[in-house]
Parts: C-alpha cells; structure tokens; sequence
C-alpha cells in the first residue's frame, strides 16, 4: 500500500506549488494559538479542546482545523504567546557526580515560551504557525563524562501548518476538501492519536545527559518533525470518512523555513526524495458521544549518515491502528486514545555486520519495532483533570544497535506508565503533574546499564521522573 501511494507524488506536488507562495503570505500575516482561535471565533477554549486540554480536539475543533482555521472574524492582531515554567526530578543512583551529570535536577525554572501566528488569512487559507525559544536547546561544557554542566537557549521555527480548505454542503452531503503545508507528519491529524506528546504541556528541564525524560526508541514517524516538509491533500465526507496522501522531503532548500531553526548543515536527519504519507479514519458522532477507528503509515528513505547525502540510505516502513472516544456533557468530559504503531527496518548491506563485532551500525539486515500508546482523561467542569497514560516499546534484538543489559537481551523494549493530574483555574492557566514510571528500561527491570561510568547499576525505575509545571498562554 505504502509502495503504491508513491504515484499520488506529482499530484501532491501541483497543490505544493499554491502552498509555497501561500507560506511568504502566512508568515507575514503569522497566527495562531488557543487564546488566538479562540478570539477568533469568539468561543471558549473548551469548544475546540476535550475538557480545556491541549492538543485534544472535540468535534467542533476537528471542524475548525479541517476547515483551514478559518471559522470566525479575522482578528486584527493575529498572534498569541504560550510559556511554561516547570520542574523535573529524577534518581540520580549510579552517577559519579549528581551535581554535574544532573546539574537541574529538582529545579523550577523557565523552560519554552512560544509566539504563535495565523488564523484565518482568507475565507479559506489559514494558519497554524509557531515559534519556540526553548531555554535549554542546547548543552555546553560538558564535564569528563560527557554530561553538560550548562545550557544555552534557541529559539526557531515550530510546528506549522499553512491549509487551502474548501466545504460543499447540500441536503445530501457534506465534503470537505483541503490541503496542507506542513513540518510534521502527524501534526495534520485532527484527532491526535499517533503523534502527540502525552500530557498538557511541552518541554522538559533537562536533568541529565539525555535531556529530559528517559527515551525510549520510537517509530521514524514520530521523529521527523524537525527535518520534514510535507505536501498533504485530505478530504472529510459527511463527518464519517477522512482520508489524507501526503509526500514528505528533507525541510531544505525552498522548504527551509519548516526545519525548526536547525541549518542544513547540523542536520542529524535527511530525508531522500519524497515520502508518501497517508492516514484513514471513520468517524461517528452521536450525541455528546464520539468514536474513530483509523490507520496510518509511512514509508520513509532516510540517509545513514546525515547530513552527508552520499551517504547509504536506509528504510523504514510505518504501519498502525488508531482509536479514540469522547464523552463531552458539562460539567463532564471522558476520553479514551490508542494507537499501535509497526515499524519494519531495512539496511543498506554496507552498514551491516552479522558477526555482531560492532564494525558496522547493525548485526541484521533488517530489524522490527512495535510500539502501543494508551491513553485515558477525565475532566470535571473543564478544570480539574487526571489522565493515564501507558507506552509499550519492543523491538527485536540487535547486538550492534541497542546496548546489552544483565539478561543480555540487545533490545529496546521499554514500558512505563505516566499519570497526571492538572488544575486550570482559568481557561489561559494550567497547573500540573505527571509521573514517569518505568517498569522495563532497555529490555531489562533492574540492572540495564553496562556503562562503566555509574557507580552502581540503574534499575528501570531509576528512571522515574517527576514533571510538575505551570503554563500559560494569551
């Protein structure tokens, strides 16, 4: 299927060319952001997000985004400012030097602060444009275990989304058309299942070398957002069936703009060619109730050896099942998410090793990667809110690409839970908190580490993280 969507290229192309001269205009007219849309349309920020919480959409807010975020008046000032201030705290066992490898661990400070641009430029362009300055973008001085001692700020492009939308209403129908111009495979999807962070906020005060939360590995999907530049076209006929063809290159060139403020020369991902995208949903809405069942897929080339373009290519192919249901009735609103990604990894034969010696990237020629996400929310009275959240992550074993641990397993399963609750005393201001929890780090419970530089082993709950911020937005 995701071979067969390469052919849909040259028509997404054609709708490229529009969205490209459209991108100078939006950027000059700039937009975008909760307090923003909701200026412009005069309602409150529940209408568009579940229960207050972003970037959950309801039904009304589906239709604002797929309708090109031009419902409501133009407003004359078209921007917005987002910031957040926040707190991380982690286990600091096995570490040499907590102070330094850990250098803001248990600290409150400023973390991003967002200017968001756009809304509606014409009856039927509008967009979602942003730009961060992120407090800790980047590390320096690092100390002799390689761990930064200190950080500086940067500021860049963001997420962005520049849609042409047209709708043909009649007694027998009613068809959306539009298309997109955008940095994030995903960052298109109106009900935001399978590539959105969890929880209300972005931003993690770094706290050790990892820079924030422990990572776990993920599909290619969910980490091209920096590097990406997409051409989409979707279509929503009767509130039921959405369909979405996308093509996705390197964010070079003519598309520069959409990298996030990282050069062509720094970048540590480089797309080859176009990638076709695409995603389908069926959607029902009854009531204060609403289901989607949907699919989603990818088929990416990317260089080994980025930015260097002569570099071998590799590929990956995403394939995955997505859900969601809503209940919303004041003062009430529940909400249930899913989405289960697979991700098969094929090599350039020049960077594999089979005999695992570690002279080459991988000891297989191709590998798999699974990856689930649960997610459930409730709200009462669009101000006090607790989720859950739950990620699984396995993948098979590869001696050379993922680091051993006490079972010697090679492999990069990874689960944790993440509970939180937030308080949102006024519909501009969140308080909150969540929990990392991890049950399973790098294949293994206790003793997953090999690193010769701890002092004593980590188990996968010294991972844990607390994550407590305020954030703000107008």
């Amino acid at each position: 299927m995701l071979r067969a969507m390469k052919k849909y290229t040259g028509r997404i192309a054609v709708t490229v060319n529009v969205l490209i001269g459209l991108a100078t205009l939006g950027l000059s007219f700039s937009a975008s952001a909760l307090p923003l849309f909701a200026r412009q349309t005069g309602q409150n920020c529940v209408s568009c997000h579940a229960g207050g919480q972003f970037p959950e959409l309801t039904p009304y807010g589906r239709m604002f985004k797929l309708t090109g975020f031009t419902m409501g008046t133009r407003v004359t000032v078209p921007l917005a400012v987002m910031g957040v201030a926040s707190m991380t705290k982690e286990s600091t066992n096995g570490s040499i030097d907590p102070s330094n490898e850990y250098p803001k661990n248990g600290e409150f400070s400023f973390t991003t602060m967002s200017v968001f641009a756009g809304g509606k430029i014409t009856d039927n362009i509008g967009l979602f444009g942003q730009w961060t300055y992120n407090a800790y973008a980047f590390g320096k001085n690092p100390n002799v275990n390689g761990n930064n001692t200190e950080f500086s700020g940067h500021s860049g492009s963001d997420q962005f989304d520049l849609r042409y939308a047209d709708r043909f209403v009649d007694a027998n129908r009613d068809l959306i058309v539009g298309a997109s111009l955008n940095n994030n495979p995903g960052v298109t999807d109106v009900w935001n299942t399978f590539n959105s962070a969890f929880g209300a906020v972005p931003g993690y005060v770094p706290v050790s070398n990892a820079n924030g939360v422990a990572g776990s590995t993920s599909p290619v999907l969910q980490g091209l957002g920096p590097y990406a530049a997409g051409k989409n076209v979707y279509a929503y006929w009767n509130k039921t069936l959405y369909a979405e063809l996308g093509s996705y290159s390197t964010a070079n060139g003519i598309f520069s703009f959409l990298s996030q403020g990282i050069s062509d020369a720094n970048m540590g991902t480089k797309l080859k060619g176009e990638n076709p995208y695409f995603r389908v949903a069926l959607n029902k809405e009854w009531g204060a109730h609403s289901a989607m069942i949907g699919l989603h897929g990818m088929n990416v080339d990317v260089y080994s050896a980025a930015p260097d373009t002569s570099s071998p290519t590799n590929n990956f192919k995403d394939l995955g099942i997505d859900g969601q249901y809503q209940y919303i009735l004041d003062p009430h609103m529940v909400s249930a998410q899913f989405s289960y990604t697979h991700e098969k990894q094929s090599y350039d034969s020049s960077l594999v090793d089979p005999t695992g010696t570690g002279a080459a990237p991988y000891t297989n020629a191709s590998n798999t990667l699974d990856y689930l996400r649960l997610k459930g929310t409730y709200v009462y009275q669009a101000k006090y809110g607790a989720s859950l959240g739950y990620v699984d992550v396995r993948g098979s074993a590869d001696s050379n690409l993922y680091a051993a641990n006490t079972s010697g397993g090679f492999v990069p399963n990874t689960t944790y839970w993440i509970p939180e609750v937030f308080w949102t005393p006024v519909q501009n201001i969140r308080v909150g908190a969540q929990y990392y929890s991890y049950t399973k780090f790098n294949g293994a419970s206790t003793n997953y580490t090999t690193n010769s530089d701890t002092v004593t082993p980590r188990d996968a709950k010294d991972n844990n993280m607390l994550f407590a911020y305020i954030w703000a937005a107008y």
